[in-house]
């Protein structure tokens, strides 16, 4: 028996210092927390005052041996009459202690004690330890404790977390409380942090009291001071009334779906049964897109690379639409039919005279999207290994992961070359465009699925997320709670905080916001190309010039060097500063939209028939693939050393900068202009394939879900990943599939019942 006490004293001794590494909560003076949703996801992030204490070897040897040493001498710690001592653990020495730390941006009230329930509790839990108490030594078991590979990044040490909840002690229950301190590595905003098992009547101000005394030896033995800057003892979470408001919309398009697709199934089996005079001009089979000619195509397609290019002649399946004796109420109700969606969803056929390699550009595009998220968010979320994943930077082949925001030009450049390919041709074969719907039509299908997902994402994800092992920062205020509606507008790439992504209401949504912009500009471009065409040409050179222009500017004046083409140097005292002045901001993206625009243009007015020579084939493809790849993995030199050593001059900086994203739509223009001309060869049989389709169909709500789906795995996980190739390839692909199953799920239950009401709202301004 004195065998197994005196090894868990040595456990506790351990342990003790780090299960008292949580501090004190929002409401005091304890720590200062600022919180922020770094690139398009949440990621803690300590007060730019605070001065990250960097982990070393001395650092390291203390947390292992030093502070076991002192707090053997520290004998009222583990022995002795715990009911007697309690009060110089209270007051006395402590409070003399904390005096030390009232400085600074860092100051407390020396006033503050532990509060005596919380004292009590712990107290019995360190004895019962002793006593080899199954419960607590559950509760020291499951606390989070150094692994190997420090030296690599391992500084994420969760605990079991489940282990601790599940203890039962004398009158409390196990809590895991999530600390950060400010040790860490500066240059990758990485910090200690873990979980430590306390009883629950511990607040975290009175975790913050006791872990402040420990700490104390490192400033004492080091002369830096290490302490908490973060802690999070999640308590469960209540249903407030937006959760409520959120329960009950989904039910509402629950019951609406159910209703549908019972309706449908009604129909099929009536159809079936050989009654055909209760539905009229019912088909088996869905609407053959291949027989609907291309002049058809009017403004009610989609323009937004994101979205699936339908022509408006679609109708509902089981629709006649040389018909109008179908009932208001069937439509309502297939809109929303499960199999009505869902065979429109599946069907592999295309709009003939339509641009088909954009439905490869899209998928792929939204993978390339996935694949830089992925490898950029979980990393710092729930790596054991990070330093290592940074190695990663030296490899040529993981520029295309760094360079993945080239995405996004991507599909402003779809964006651009399918609203003017759309209205072009009605301008030029003589149609009148209702120029009220134009607008109507695209908030109409971006806005409802989008609303929803911001709703979802506010209120009930929380609750899917809030006890997960690495959601500390996920239980902070959530900016949606309060400027939901800029994305709602579309303004949101400029307010709150001037369009800082971290604080914004899914920062993701910041391409929204920049596309819908473009939309509502370029009206102004194509009349003008219609009626003026030297005068739109004129108009939309000076809208390219301006945003080559601008970005050059921005970066000159933020002392932008390469290899970071986003990250000012100077003036970072300024708001404008953090809020990504080159990344979201319309003036400095427009660029690829407008290449985009130009290209529907110029195929428009050639018919899609352009004669191309071998030799011009061949030095268009020689142009456009150097073009590509210099922008992707032109900026190798500078990471190949990693860390980086030396900054670009500034003229290659400001010049890369302000050109790339630009030079990227030219060679996607090359692409797509061989591709519709019919000069495309295999290039254009693997983008046209038409599996692309389905999946082309579902691109916009896998956008909106993807980056949920990330964080979902990466805040619920109960144990860090170790990075290997392997171990990301398979996370890659499993993300993916689950976000195209999310978004499935959306697609059938939002977008395309809003699609369908569509066209019985306004059936009369859609024809």
């Amino acid at each position: 028996m004195n065998k197994m006490t005196d090894y868990y004293k040595f456990c506790l001794l351990i342990l003790a210092p780090f299960s008292a590494y949580v501090s004190a909560g929002e409401e005091n003076l304890i720590w200062r927390n600022t919180y922020h949703q770094f690139g398009y996801g949440l990621k803690y992030q300590p007060e730019s005052q605070q001065k990250t204490v960097e982990y070393n070897d001395a650092i390291d040897l203390l947390l292992r041996n030093g502070i076991k040493s002192l707090l053997m001498k520290k004998s009222q710690y583990l022995t002795g009459d715990f009911a007697g001592k309690k009060s110089q653990y209270v007051a006395g020495d402590f409070t003399v202690k904390k005096s030390q730390y009232l400085k600074g941006d860092f100051a407390m009230d020396p006033n503050m004690t532990v509060s005596a329930v919380c004292m009590n509790d712990t107290l019995t839990m360190i004895q019962d330890i002793i006593n080899g108490t199954t419960y607590a030594f559950d509760m020291l078991d499951s606390d989070g404790k150094p692994g190997s590979g420090i030296k690599h990044g391992n500084l994420i040490w969760t605990g079991n977390h489940p282990q601790c909840k599940q203890a039962r002690g004398p009158g409390f229950n196990g809590q895991m409380c999530s600390v950060v301190t400010n040790a860490g590595y500066s240059q990758l905003n990485l910090h200690l942090s873990f979980g430590a098992c306390l009883p629950d009547s511990c607040s975290q101000t009175d975790v913050g009291l006791i872990v402040w005394d420990a700490l104390n030896v490192t400033d004492a033995q080091l002369k830096v001071l290490i302490y908490p800057i973060g802690v999070s003892c999640p308590q469960d979470l209540k249903y407030a009334r937006k959760d409520i408001v959120a329960i009950v919309v989904s039910s509402i398009i629950a019951f609406a779906v159910v209703m549908g697709t019972l309706a449908d199934i009604v129909y099929i089996y009536l159809d079936n049964s050989g009654d055909k005079d209760n539905i009229q001009g019912r088909s088996d089979s869905p609407p053959n897109y291949n027989s609907i000619p291309a002049s058809s195509v009017n403004d009610t397609t989609e323009r937004l690379g994101l979205l699936s290019n339908i022509p408006k002649n679609e109708v509902l399946y089981g629709e006649n639409p040389q018909s109008s004796c179908n009932s208001v109420l069937k439509q309502i109700l297939l809109s929303f039919s499960l199999i009505t969606n869902t065979r429109k969803l599946l069907n592999t056929s295309t709009a003939s005279g339509s641009l088909t390699a954009i439905n490869g550009m899209r998928v792929l595009s939204m993978w390339w999207v996935i694949l830089g998220h992925v490898y950029g968010f979980l990393p710092f979320l729930s790596l054991d290994n990070v330093l290592d994943f940074v190695e990663l930077l030296k490899r040529f082949s993981f520029q295309g992961i760094m360079n993945a925001t080239y995405s996004v030009d991507t599909f402003f450049f779809m964006s651009g070359l399918l609203v003017a390919y759309t209205v072009m041709k009605k301008l030029r074969d003589g149609a009148n465009i209702n120029w009220a719907m134009f607008y109507i039509h695209r908030f109409w299908r971006l806005t409802p699925v989008y609303a929803f997902a911001i709703l979802i994402w506010t209120t009930l994800y929380k609750h899917w997320i809030w006890n997960g092992t690495f959601a500390m920062s996920m239980r902070q205020t959530d900016p949606c709670d309060d400027y939901w509606w800029t994305n709602i507008i579309y303004i949101n790439n400029f307010h709150p905080n001037y369009g800082n992504l971290n604080k914004q209401c899914m920062g993701w949504g910041w391409y929204l916001a920049n596309d819908m912009q473009f939309y509502i500009l370029s009206p102004l471009f194509l009349i003008l190309l219609h009626k003026m065409k030297y005068v739109g040409h004129g108009a939309m050179l000076f809208f390219l010039t301006g945003c080559l222009t601008s970005r050059m500017i921005t970066a000159d004046y933020y002392g932008m060097r390469l290899p970071g083409i986003n990250t000012p140097l100077n003036h970072t005292h300024e708001a404008w500063a953090d809020s990504s002045p080159l990344y979201n901001k319309p003036y400095t993206r427009i660029a690829p939209y407008l290449v985009g625009m130009w290209l529907g243009y110029l195929l428009v007015i050639n018919s899609n028939r352009v004669r191309l020579g071998k030799l011009k084939l061949l030095v268009g493809w020689c142009v456009a693939i150097t073009i590509g790849i210099s922008i992707i993995y032109g900026l190798y030199g500078f990471y190949k050393d990693f860390p980086v050593t030396h900054l670009g001059n500034k003229s290659e900086s400001i010049i890369y900068i302000g050109c790339t994203r630009f030079g990227w739509s030219i060679a996607l223009a090359w692409v797509i202009f061989v591709c519709a001309t019919g000069n495309g060869g295999p290039v254009n049989t693997f983008l046209s394939w038409k599996v692309w389709a389905p999946l082309g169909r579902l691109t916009y709500c896998a956008y909106i879900v993807h980056p949920a789906v990330i964080f979902y795995f990466g805040l619920t996980m109960e144990k860090t990943l170790h990075y290997t190739d392997l171990v990301f390839v398979q996370q890659y692909i499993s993300l993916v599939v689950v976000s195209y199953g999310v978004a499935f799920v959306l697609s059938m239950t939002v977008e395309a019942p809003m699609l369908g009401l569509e066209k019985v709202l306004f059936k009369r301004w859609l024809k």
